[in-house]
């Protein structure tokens, strides 16, 4: 699994110094490839090299008393301990949950596995493939009459590197902030579950359409599900491209640049919903002959100019020579003794006062035992900063910050409830003059009390009953400014002076136009925090581009890796049916405030945080890149195919659309799969011998193991599987989720009260803290309902000036 080390080169970016921990032979992923020209050596594992950037390696063997001193020696004077062991092996070497807190009090622990370390799965085996499997993101990824899909390349597991980073900065300020207040041992414990951040951030998307239309999912192949035509990948001249144009604008814009074509005269061509929901092909079948007449920079050209959605499906080699990539300097060269030089991804988050170290290495095994266990025996954690002992610990990791977010739809405000979950006071910027466009649209609550007259549409209820609106922003208040006049803005820098960061998810240019950029604010507020999330960065020819997720997966690479193997003869698949970018930049722009604010604490500086999409999610790409750097081979879709595994799939089972993935590695794990299986003659057939020729055959065991799932239900499956300790999952969608005891135990849905919904489900906090737990503590709110609040108390108004902004609606 990626994520621990993954988790741990984003502390190393960030400016921790980093010990990675190896046993003797190494990390296992120094065995996994690619490799330059395919031949194996520890020390130029792709893998290995872009997941462990920037840390000093040390040997020891868990085995041995010895080392497992020398490993706690370490973790005394540490701030933070990431691991992602098996749940078994945890007590054998004292790094359990209550052995940490005991021997190693002011430690922050991050421990990063598939399931996570408390539920009915704890102890299960699991891989990528099941991480997918169980957080739903498998079940809705692929063709209707073809097997689910995982998402490439580990991408799971590399963005919840991502998240168990975030995690551990929020703790590091919840104890910075305890031992300000004498405080003492203040470090706490912290479970991530990779599946538990996708099961929350990315499918719990899924939540409301279930819960209130009865949609448990499906797949879709090419094209986004629940949406407005055209929004799909099709087939260009030199490949495929991606549209996704929602607004009525932009589709008129689009039909422009076609001619105007006769059929949209046609009726059942109006209406847009049906053309993607109910006759997608047909519909599709109409603009495709367009697209295979003009090859990728055509459309791109064209697109441009008129302002449409749509975007060139780029190739890995592709992205390495991006224009607009190169332009803003991104990539980072980066010199290995054994690998050479490469281009490496970039940084996930710009942060302009503090920038992250891209430009290390990964270590070679050992490289620093001498450095590191030669030194003298380090001083405890408590002499080093002879903190004083209190009983008193800050309820919630970030109470004491406050943060404007003038985000809209998902990428901005999902960042702003990252950070009121953890405590965070979040302000929501909006306005009747401008509404967050999660807020528009017919609601799909039902309102039985309410009919549509009464409900009163845009300007009446409707604002207030948009499900995936109140996920996003839960925990926030409300304060209603009118940007649009000066008053409004003056407002606006006012609420700035008191408070920590800003939070924008508005395109390049707009913050400028409003006089609340970084430089304006910081002449406010000189130590002010300012975090935007432009979809291709401030700078480069793309910076103005209209893009929504599908765009930035296409332009970052990740789109042409979802689909099954090219030698299948399947179009390219593409959509992963949640906002996968938007998710990560995100992620990446959370992380970039946290670790802004633990800079300006330590410096008294503030600083502008630039988490651009793209990059944000190029930046998780880093292998495909390697590995067409080492072998020349563009990579392509690997469909479920991973050449460590075999098998490694999802194989049908009794049932509608039932599944359960299977994932097998090591000798070990093939001689219990065909112990579970009955059939011990495979033990000595030749073609199942080993892994490579295990891997060479693979579709023959594909067809071996589907015969033995396809009479079982993927409980059943899943249960013999991992009582024999085969990594094994249920393919699973909404509906399955949200029953399964293991997610439920781990708060994955929550309940909370609306006020004009009453009781409503959502998705949860993603991570487990032991003493700063983050929490769903209040609904989203209603347009305004902190008003008085922000103008009276912290702005200091009377109650005339708050009448009379509300009659010149500058209040509105």
């Amino acid at each position: 699994m990626v994520s621990a080390p993954f988790c741990a080169k984003v502390l190393a970016e960030l400016g921790a110094d980093v010990i990675k921990v190896e046993p003797p032979d190494g990390d296992p992923a120094r065995r996994r490839g690619p490799f330059p020209d395919g031949v194996s050596h520890p020390e130029s594992s792709g893998l290995f090299l872009f997941a462990n950037q920037g840390k000093r390696s040390i040997t020891l063997d868990m085995a041995t008393d010895a080392d497992v001193v020398r490993l706690h020696r370490l973790l005394e004077t540490a701030d933070i301990f990431v691991e992602n062991q098996p749940y078994a092996a945890l007590h054998k070497v004292g790094i359990s949950a209550e052995q940490l807190a005991e021997r190693h009090p002011r430690l922050i622990a991050v421990s990063i596995s598939p399931y996570g370390r408390m539920g009915d799965y704890r102890e299960y085996a699991g891989y990528d493939l099941q991480v997918n499997a169980l957080s739903g993101m498998s079940f809705g990824t692929g063709h209707t009459h073809r097997e689910p899909l995982t998402t490439p390349n580990q991408q799971a597991g590399f963005l919840a590197g991502v998240g168990g980073a975030f995690a551990a900065i929020v703790a590091l300020l919840a104890r910075d902030a305890a031992e300000a207040d004498g405080c003492g041992d203040a470090g706490q414990y912290i479970d991530v579950a990779d599946s538990g951040i996708i099961a929350t951030l990315l499918t719990g998307y899924h939540l409301p359409t279930f819960i209130y239309r009865g949609i448990a999912g499906s797949r879709s192949g090419n094209r986004m599900r629940l949406g407005l035509f055209p929004n799909c990948v099709l087939p260009c001249r030199d490949g495929y491209v991606c549209i996704d144009a929602p607004q009525m604008e932009q589709y008129q814009r689009f039909l422009n640049l076609l001619g105007n074509p006769n059929w949209t005269e046609d009726p059942r061509y109006r209406d847009r919903r049906a053309m993607s929901d109910r006759y997608p092909e047909e519909a599709e079948s109409l603009i495709a002959p367009w697209f295979k007449e003009h090859d990728k920079d055509e459309i791109l050209q064209l697109c441009l100019e008129n302002r449409i959605p749509c975007a060139p499906v780029l190739t890995i080699d592709e992205v390495l020579e991006s224009p607009h990539l190169l332009a803003r300097r991104w990539f980072c060269e980066v010199d290995h003794p054994e690998a050479g030089s490469l281009q490496y991804p970039g940084p996930l988050v710009r942060l302009h006062g503090s920038p992250l170290k891209v430009s290390d290495p990964a270590p070679m095994l050992g490289e620093h035992n001498d450095e590191i266990l030669g030194e003298n025996p380090p001083l405890s954690s408590r002499e080093r900063v002879g903190v004083r002992v209190s009983s008193q610990k800050p309820l919630k990791a970030l109470q004491d910050v406050r943060i404007i977010d003038l985000g809209s739809a998902w990428a901005g405000p999902m960042a702003g409830q990252l950070l009121a979950d953890m405590g965070a006071e979040v302000i929501k910027v909006e306005s009747r003059a401008r509404m967050d466009g999660m807020r528009l649209g017919r609601p799909m609550i039902p309102i039985p009390d309410l009919g549509e007259d009464l409900a009163g549409g845009d300007r009446g209820l409707w604002p207030e009953l948009q499900p995936v609106f109140h996920g996003l922003n839960r925990n926030k208040l409300s304060v209603t400014l009118n940007l649009r006049t000066e008053e409004g803005r003056s407002l606006l820098r006012q609420l700035v002076s008191v408070s920590d960061v800003v939070l924008s998810n508005f395109s390049p240019g707009v913050l400028q136009r409003l006089g609340v950029d970084y430089d304006s604010l910081s002449r406010v507020k000189p130590d002010i925090i300012v975090a935007a999330m432009p979809a291709f960065g401030d700078t480069g020819p793309l910076s103005d581009m209209v893009a929504y997720a599908p765009i930035i997966q296409a332009m970052s690479g990740m789109m042409s890796l979802v689909g099954y193997p090219p030698e299948e003869g399947e179009p390219l698949v593409g959509e992963l049916q949640a906002a996968w970018s938007d998710t990560v930049a995100a992620l990446c722009a959370a992380l970039g405030v946290v670790a802004a604010l633990r800079h300006r604490n330590r410096t008294g500086c503030g600083q502008y945080v630039e988490a651009a999409h793209l990059e944000g999610t190029a930046a998780l790409l880093g292998v495909p890149m390697l590995q067409y750097q080492m072998t020349g081979n563009v990579p392509t879709p690997p469909g479920n195919d991973d050449p460590d595994f075999a098998p490694h799939n999802n194989y049908p089972c009794a049932g509608e659309d039932a599944w359960v993935s299977i994932a097998v590695g090591a000798d070990s794990e093939w001689r219990a799969l065909v112990g579970v299986l009955g059939r011990e003659e495979l033990n000595t057939d030749p073609r199942f011998c080993d892994l490579a020729s295990r891997w060479q055959h693979r579709r023959e065991l594909d067809d071996l193991v589907a015969e033995w799932t396809r009479s079982r239900t993927p409980e059943e499956a899943t249960h013999l599987l991992q009582s024999a300790g085969v990594a094994a999952m249920p393919v699973m969608n909404i509906a399955d989720q949200f029953a399964d005891p293991h997610l439920n135990a781990r708060d994955t849905y929550v309940e909370i009260d609306h006020p004009h919904v009453g009781a409503e489900m959502l998705y949860g906090v993603p991570w487990l803290f032991s003493d700063t737990p983050g929490s769903v503590r209040a609904p989203a709110p209603l347009l305004g309902q902190h008003n008085k609040y922000v103008l009276t108390e912290l702005l200091g108004m009377d109650d005339a000036t708050v009448r009379r902004l509300s009659d010149d609606q500058v209040v509105y």
